[in-house]
């Protein structure tokens, strides 16, 4: 018994009776008879035989007719040119991609292309189902343009807005943009994506990185994938990884001279090199590095004052580090030595959140580091909470926590208030811990990683008209944080009391209906819209009552972000606005202004989202000047981003003050 199809290379034997005397003829055996075993191709196991039964039901579709292909070598070139590609890693690949695209595209032919092309240049994470901006969202942008300007992106901004825009600007799915000669870029994309993969690293997004790091046929031999990967090695202490990588880029041996292979190397390179020398002891070899860096105007005082350390038993003292890199920390925690106090000032995000979780840092300054990396998202808000609850008050501290925050703002009263919040019985008193805790935020820069760290505790306090004085502040953290439907009962739960003239209630109301106008905008709220279309109408009259020097520039900025939302406000409204004295404004590019105008009309998403985040940089909407956030807001709504713009102009008021 055979099972399957008798081999091709032998073929059944036939056996023959002799013939007996009467002549008859031979009978020859027939071939051995075979029993076809059929499998699953996903399980790997033999098909049952009801399994067997219902593929014989399907319909069996028609073969799909091939157009001959025909061109003037029909029997070579496309073989040809299919063997002369090299590997995705040479550096001559794009060209003969290009080549092979040329030369076997017909108009009726097929067109053969190299697999590589299509996978490198349309990598990504995000599909458009998924929250990505789509496949073509770089149609009509010219390559040079995101060439140019991606490495502008801003990396140290706190706005929760901006930072999921950038995201998913540098990881959805999509084709690369177009040179004028019609050529995408890098041929395959391949530059583009290693410029990705370096923006997303700058600001911290580690699982985004590795997970672009596994696509085919990204490799090592690409400077971009190679430094982003030694830099993660570094922050997760597996030095020898990193070094590894290191002794392979510049080309060298663990066992030979490798000084003189790396003159022509990175400067990153020769350091990681010279730290991964001394800790191997190899103190000659670490100290031509060491010289060939001073010879090339290296100026890094710590990288030099930890060297030395490592090379000797002498270690000098260390102060202060200008700019902590991923290569500090590797070095400071070789040398058991702890951080230096100022190293946070300048650290980049994902730095930040390695000091964050450093064994060798102070409490105050993890506490430091943890707030700053949860704002720019680079360490989860659970891990902030943890490190808040760490820190050690008395219980007299506890008592005056409020006094205490209100003298000195700042992580720590962060910390205190944050466990007030958690522990106090007292309904009342939480709210007072919260509303303390944001008004710390608003001082100190970190309103938004207050909203989100103090979220579960917010929401867990019912609205109730007998806390009109908490409403607004606790209504405008829920906006803040993204749940509008927990915002409005604060809303509804004013709405009686300010009709009666409770005063809290009143201010509450007038405080929270702008912003639910604009979180609300291009919505219909049935309940709410006539109630906040009457209370906007007066909401000028209160800021005149309270005689603010800016309310004209409070009233511009709230009406034009409704505006640009999409809002039509009647004449009525703007007429006061018209009063304002003139005043000098700072004026953003006008360059990326007229250019996002352009994009906008055009419907080109991906360069509307990059000259959007150009044009606010690191500050975000909360501190841009209302012109420009204006026309922000517009443009993102324009090419079918409404909710970020929502949250954009949201942003934009909850920053002055609103």
């Amino acid at each position: 018994m055979t099972v399957g199809p008798p081999p091709a290379s032998k073929r059944p034997s036939v056996i023959k009776v002799p013939t007996d005397s009467a002549g008859a003829a031979s009978i020859a055996a027939q071939p051995p008879k075979t029993l076809q075993l059929r499998l699953d191709p996903k399980t790997g196991k033999a098909l049952t035989d009801a399994q067997l039964r219902e593929r014989a039901r399907r319909p069996v579709q028609a073969p799909r007719s091939l157009r001959p292909l025909r061109s003037s070598q029909p029997e070579t070139s496309a073989a040809a040119a299919a063997a002369t590609v090299p590997a995705s890693g040479s550096d001559s690949a794009t060209d003969s991609e290009k080549k092979l695209e040329t030369d076997t595209a017909g108009t009726d032919g097929i067109q053969v292309k190299a697999l590589g092309q299509a996978k490198v240049s349309a990598i990504g994470l995000l599909n458009e189902m998924e929250g990505g901006f789509g496949s073509a969202m770089w149609a009509g942008t010219p390559k040079a343009l995101v060439m140019e300007l991606l490495p502008r992106l801003p990396m140290y901004t706190t706005s929760p807005t901006m930072q999921s825009l950038r995201r998913r600007l540098l990881i959805s799915t999509a084709l690369p943009p177009i040179d004028d000669g019609g050529d995408r870029v890098g041929g395959d994309g391949r530059a583009l994506v290693a410029l990705r993969i370096a923006r997303l690293a700058a600001a911290g997004d580690s699982e985004a990185v590795a997970q672009l790091l596994k696509f085919a046929p990204l490799s090592m031999d690409n400077a971009v994938f190679a430094q982003v990967r030694v830099e993660a090695e570094l922050l997760a202490g597996n030095v020898r990884e990193a070094c590894r990588i290191t002794r392979n880029r510049l080309g060298a041996d663990t066992g030979q001279d490798t000084a003189g292979a790396a003159i022509g190397a990175a400067i990153a390179w020769q350091k990681i090199m010279a730290f991964c020398l001394a800790l191997d002891g190899q103190t000659a070899q670490a100290e031509l590095y060491e010289q060939l860096l001073y010879e090339n105007g290296v100026e890094d005082e710590a990288f030099f004052t930890l060297l030395a350390g490592l090379n000797s038993s002498e270690a000098e003292p260390l102060e202060r580090i200008a700019r902590t890199e991923p290569l500090h920390l590797a070095m400071l925690r070789a040398a058991r030595r702890a951080i230096p106090a100022d190293a946070v000032k300048q650290a980049s995000p994902v730095v930040l959140r390695a000091i964050a979780t450093s064994p060798n840092a102070t409490l105050p300054m993890r506490l430091e580091a943890a707030e700053r990396a949860e704002a720019m998202a680079t360490l989860e808000t659970d891990v902030l909470a943890r490190v808040y609850a760490s820190v050690p008050f008395s219980a007299e501290q506890n008592a005056d926590a409020l006094a205490l925050a209100k003298q000195e703002p700042g992580p720590s009263a962060s910390a205190i208030l944050y466990q007030v919040a958690q522990i106090d019985a007292q309904v009342e008193s939480r709210a007072r811990a919260l509303a303390a805790a944001w008004r710390n935020g608003r001082r100190s820069g970190s309103y938004m990683t207050s909203v989100r760290v103090n979220l579960a505790m917010t929401r867990a306090i019912k609205a109730e008209a007998g806390l009109a004085w908490f409403a607004a502040a606790a209504g405008r953290a829920l906006l803040a944080a993204g749940d509008r439907k927990a915002a409005r009962e604060w809303l509804m739960a004013v709405l009686e009391p300010a009709r009666a003239g409770q005063t809290d209630a009143a201010a509450a109301m007038l405080a929270l209906t702008p912003l639910m106008y604009i979180a609300d905008a291009d919505r219909d709220d049935p309940a709410l819209a006539p109630v906040m279309a009457k209370v906007l109408s007066g909401w000028w009259q209160g800021e005149v009552a309270n005689g603010g020097a800016d309310r004209y520039q409070r009233a511009l900025r709230l009406y034009g972000l409704l505006t640009a939302l999409g809002r039509d406000l009647s004449v009525s409204l703007w007429l006061p606005i018209f009063e304002a004295p003139a005043r000098d404004i700072s004026q953003a590019s006008p360059a990326l202004l007229m250019g996002l105008e352009r994009a906008a009309v055009a419907g080109r998403r991906g360069e509307a989202v990059l000259l959007s985040l150009l044009l606010l940089g690191d500050r975000g909407p909360g501190l841009s000047d209302t012109m420009t956030l204006t026309r922000i807001v517009s443009a993102l709504r324009r090419v079918g981003l409404l909710e970020d713009a929502r949250a954009m102009a949201l942003e934009g008021l909850l920053g002055t003050g609103f």
